[in-house]
């Protein structure tokens, strides 16, 4: 059960770009040639769809990242949506729909994800919204497509949330809010293939906030540093944001527990019984695998790729084995999940000051693309 499933591939690259040691450091300076020709191809293609972005009648809210793999962003797009919806906003949302069927197949085409609509079909971030939020969510492979179809639906929307989509150029966007996990930050500040960044560390010189996705009780001082040595000049907002466990939502009964309330927890604790299996498909499974133990619970850690189709196969849940996973991933085993399976609700505060830009935007007309502090010199 401990035997992690995650593509050998991706694990090579984690530690190549995560993990600096001597030869990890001589690979990435062999690559580099290839990341200088993979950053001048994406200066071209955001300067030419940047050229062709076209102004929605709405303010678009960008939520993404510029590195690989998992940075927290849905969370706080559900967390930026409760505080819009608590001040009468209308908030519609787009999304890509990674990990279902219509992202694959005719993932061009926009689709409207409903509580209702099957996981296979939307991807688990996409449902995940849906779910928690229950505003419209839209979801295609061209964001832009997707903001128009939701807009033709929901003529009334005051705004829309992208999350991601921060390189989808040809999406016009009134602000932009990038999220780092703060235990990662940017690696070794490569571009790929040499290191995680999608876009060079100056892009963080243009967009509107930073969010640096912090574990409870941990300090985020490290990547702040980072930053401000990378870009001494930088002036976007900059803020930490963690993500706080507060329930358990039984996933085959979908009955919610305090965080203590559960008996298998009480029991573990007290015996260190039942056997208890912490499961992950997520962008950085490790960040919920060190929640699971910042609770006190002792468990064996098991990751699957990003955006994995769980089936019931991959593990076994029965009376001496409890199963422990994220939102994320719940909502591809309810229909399966028995009730030893839980999984871990948490909560995001995000900034006052960022619900407060982001209301300013909302306030004021749309005035084209780029943002107030981008330019095309990246």
């Amino acid at each position: 059960m401990s035997k992690t499933r995650q593509s050998l591939l991706h694990q090579f690259f984690l530690k190549l770009w995560y993990r600096p040691s001597l030869s990890s450091r001589l690979l990435s300076l062999c690559l580099l040639p290839l990341a200088s020709v993979y950053q001048a191809i994406t200066q071209i293609r955001r300067r030419r769809l940047c050229r062709r972005a076209k102004v929605l009648s709405v303010p678009v809210i960008v939520v993404g990242n510029i590195t690989v793999g998992g940075t927290g962003k849905t969370p706080v797009v559900i967390a930026l949506t409760a505080a819009l919806k608590a001040r009468n906003i209308d908030v519609g949302i787009i999304s890509r729909g990674y990990g279902g069927s219509h992202s694959k197949n005719t993932g061009v085409k926009p689709l409207l994800v409903t509580p209702q609509t099957s996981v296979s079909v939307s991807g688990d971030e996409a449902l995940l919204i849906a779910k928690e939020t229950l505003c419209p969510v839209v979801i295609s492979r061209n964001r832009s497509a997707a903001a128009e179809y939701l807009l033709s639906t929901r003529p009334q929307l005051d705004v829309i949330i992208s999350d991601d989509g921060l390189q989808h150029y040809q999406l016009y966007r009134s602000l932009e809010i990038v999220v780092i996990d703060n235990k990662r930050g940017l690696g070794n500040q490569h571009c790929l293939p040499a290191g995680p960044l999608r876009e060079p560390i100056e892009r963080l010189e243009q967009v509107d906030w930073v969010l640096l996705n912090t574990q409870v009780g941990a300090v985020c001082d490290s990547t702040k540093q980072l930053i401000t040595a990378a870009l001494p000049a930088i002036k976007c907002q900059q803020a930490s944001v963690c993500l706080e466990p507060i329930s358990w939502l039984n996933v085959g009964l979908q009955s919610w527990h305090e965080l203590d309330e559960p008996a298998w927890l009480r029991a573990h604790k007290a015996t260190r019984q039942p056997s208890i299996t912490a499961v992950a498909a997520i962008g950085n499974p490790q960040r919920f695998f060190d929640t699971v133990a910042a609770l006190g619970i002792v468990a064996n850690d098991l990751a699957f790729d990003d955006h994995h189709g769980y089936q019931v196969d991959d593990f076994t849940a029965d009376v001496d084995n409890v199963v422990l996973m994220t939102s994320k991933d719940a909502v591809k085993c309810a229909s399966f999940a028995n009730h030893y399976v839980w999984a871990l609700n948490v909560s995001l505060q995000l900034p006052p000051a960022l619900v407060d830009d982001v209301l300013t935007v909302i306030a004021k007309p749309p005035k084209g693309f780029p943002t107030k502090n981008s330019s095309t010199k990246n």
